[in-house]
């Protein structure tokens, strides 16, 4: 007898049923069947015949509400009320029990927009069937060190230092040197006077710390040791996630339904990542005075004991987690948390106690069943009930007012067939319409820790883990001369030097692994194109082991010298005479009786209205080429407040060179 079989007999004898000869009828039908389908059948064939002939030990299943989640085994349509969602939704089961199709279904039923932390590219499917935005982590940029709008620079230093804590594990002692070390870089930016920016990034906060060479006693050393740590690996594993000054536009995206794609970092990184968006959004909501609107947004979040872990809630020397107490404030600002995992056992007590709705699904271990029926308050009866579940059933419970109920839960049809390739060609036009500043230094800042450094930081060299000694291979070494003599080159194209793209693949790993190149993108006429950038350690190899000259024409980094050549290049196609870095200018022009600057703005700062005032005063012809539309309007305003006129300047985005057609005559 097939292993189903069995566990009907099981049932059927506790519950008393094998008297009944039409189940015992079905139970060695199961048995004596291999087909799936059948087994299935008669398995909820025969729980309906428990429920017709002993005390059903559940609600009628009468519910009310706009999001459909199934039918009650008595056959009712089980749904939910969307203001319930705001006091939150807890779902355990086990890998395949259903959670993700829960997910699904939710995210296609409620009219707010959501957004969805991915650990395992579970939802990127859904892009091809509603008007989803899908953000990798290498797509992402988001500054966790900028105040949410109308948040003081000094409560978001308190809750940044919680967060991050929480998440990388510091206790009470690091996380207060965390604390003075972020109120210090606030004042070398003067957000304590204007909270405006340039804003600070993980990246400035790392090198104030490393400046820190003060003598320490043995404890206080400690702490800056711990907190260093977690930093350099956070922003070397992160890639260019919080390389900006500002990111994009959170309070913007809350507006859409958004997936974040976090796999491929470390786990650190995730948790801190989940953890600060959590808190941002409330904040903003706390700052904007959000209250008591109904639904506004929700989150989902899968493997929920990565945010809401009861071992740190446990962890008497770092206090109670700052993640579990928004648990409990967010709901009065309409923002509700749809969180998933497979052990509850490991579920902080407090997600467990201040989730309204809770989904329990088949699972797999006593210790995790008994976890959640505890949590759910489920009788001997219901729990014997609910250990019977199947895959895609659930037994809900909708705080006092619902429940448990027992409810099949509604497929969700999906194709899951979305591969990186396809999701780019899908997302591109979302991702170019999205922008953020890049990162900035201020003077007080530059004056405390690095005199004479530029000011604009565009593009740091984050590089992981360099190798003491460069020692390249004659492959590596034909790459980076090319590099160095044609370094705004495509690295699709860079590869047709070598007898196959492997061997060129091989070779630029090897520089990035001896820390001599970063890699950079820019959104070029014909998509994005991938730019190997020299770090200084590369610099240095090139001059002294391959005998080249490494210095390169334009300022900043190679993203802002990529759009200054390509703009000389665009005006010289049109005829002109251009010239870089001539006259203060990026780009300059001499039209004989008159003269043309063009500055490349890779950001929304002071700087730029700078240099677009002395060219004003030169009566030059200005052209004003920003990375984006976002950026243009930021610095229209900006010239506006300090009663310049805008009409003298020609504003355009940086990818309208590609294709010029206006020139001044």
């Amino acid at each position: 007898m097939s292993r189903e079989g069995r566990n009907l007999i099981d049932f059927a004898e506790r519950n008393d049923l094998l008297s009944d000869e039409e189940v015992r009828n079905l139970v060695l039908a199961a048995g004596l069947s291999g087909s799936d389908r059948v087994q299935s059948s008669i398995r909820k064939a025969v729980l309906g015949k428990a429920v017709e002939t002993l005390e059903y030990p559940f609600d009628s299943g009468s519910s009310f509400g706009q999001v459909v989640l199934g039918e009650t085994f008595q056959g009712q349509a089980f749904r939910l009320i969307e203001q319930d969602l705001p006091k939150h939704l807890l779902a355990v089961g086990q890998s395949g029990s259903g959670k993700t199709t829960l997910f699904y279904r939710l995210m296609s039923e409620v009219d707010e927009p959501f957004w969805a932390f991915d650990l395992k590219q579970d939802y990127r499917h859904l892009a091809g069937e509603t008007d989803l935005l899908v953000l990798s982590w290498q797509e992402f940029r988001f500054n966790p060190l900028r105040p949410p709008d109308g948040v003081s620079p000094r409560r978001w230093a308190q809750v940044f230092s919680e967060i991050f804590s929480h998440a990388t594990a510091l206790l009470s002692g690091s996380k207060n040197y965390l604390l003075k070390k972020i109120v210090e870089l606030y004042k070398l930016y003067g957000l304590f006077d204007d909270v405006s920016g340039p804003f600070p990034s993980l990246h400035e906060l790392q090198r104030l710390i490393e400046e820190d060479t003060m003598n320490f006693v043995r404890k206080a050393s400690d702490y800056r040791e711990t907190v260093l740590n977690r930093l350099e690996a956070m922003n070397l594993t992160s890639g260019t996630v919080f390389d900006c000054s500002r990111g994009y536009g959170v309070e913007e995206l809350l507006q859409r339904d958004v997936v974040f794609e976090f796999d491929g970092l470390s786990r650190d990184v995730q948790n801190f990542l989940m953890e600060v968006l959590f808190a941002f959004v409330y904040e903003y909501r706390l700052a904007q005075n959000h209250r008591d609107q109904g639904l506004n947004h929700l989150f989902f979040l899968d493997e929920g004991k990565r945010v809401f872990s009861v071992y740190k809630e446990r962890q008497e020397a770092s206090g109670i987690p700052e993640v579990d107490e928004l648990t409990a404030k967010m709901r009065e600002f309409g923002e509700g948390l749809v969180v998933a995992d497979q052990e509850a056992s490991k579920l902080t007590d407090s997600i467990k106690a201040n989730t309204y709705t809770k989904v329990l699904l088949s699972t797999a271990g006593r210790k995790q069943f008994e976890a959640m029926t505890e949590a759910m308050n489920l009788s001997q009866r219901q729990a014997e009930f609910a250990s019977e579940l199947d895959i895609g059933e659930a037994v809900v419970q909708v705080g006092n007012r619902v429940g448990p109920v027992p409810v099949d839960l509604k497929n969700y049809e999906l194709e899951k067939q979305v591969s990186d390739e396809r999701l780019r060609k899908q997302q591109l036009k979302k991702w170019d319409r999205l922008s953020h500043e890049p990162r900035e230094t201020t003077q007080r800042f530059r004056d405390t820790l690095a005199p004479g450094r530029s000011e604009e930081v565009e593009e740091p060299e984050i590089v992981e883990d360099p190798k003491d000694v460069v020692e390249l291979s004659g492959e590596a070494d034909r790459l980076l001369k090319d590099i160095v003599e044609n370094p705004f080159k495509a690295l699709t194209k860079r590869y047709n030097r070598f007898s196959s793209r492997y061997k060129g693949n091989k070779a630029k790993n090897e520089l990035v692994e001896y820390g001599v190149v970063i890699e950079r993108q820019v959104k070029a006429q014909d998509g994005k194109r991938k730019l190997l950038q020299l770090t200084d350690r590369g610099r240095d190899y090139v001059e002294s082991s391959l005998d080249l000259e490494a210095k390169h024409r334009g300022r900043g980094g190679i993203i802002h010298r990529y759009w200054q050549h390509r703009i000389k290049e665009a005006l010289e196609d049109e005829g002109l005479n251009a010239y870089l870095e001539t006259f203060d200018a990026d780009v300059y022009v001499n039209l004989y009786d008159r003269e043309l600057v063009v500055e490349v703005a890779m950001g929304d700062n002071p700087r730029e209205i700078e240099h677009i005032q002395k060219h004003l005063d030169k009566d030059f012809i200005i052209w004003v080429a920003a990375r984006s539309q976002e950026i243009l309007e930021g610095l229209k305003q900006r010239m506006q407040e300090k009663g310049l006129q805008t009409d003298r300047v020609d504003f355009r985005t940086v990818r309208e060179f590609n294709d010029l057609e206006e020139v001044p005559d």
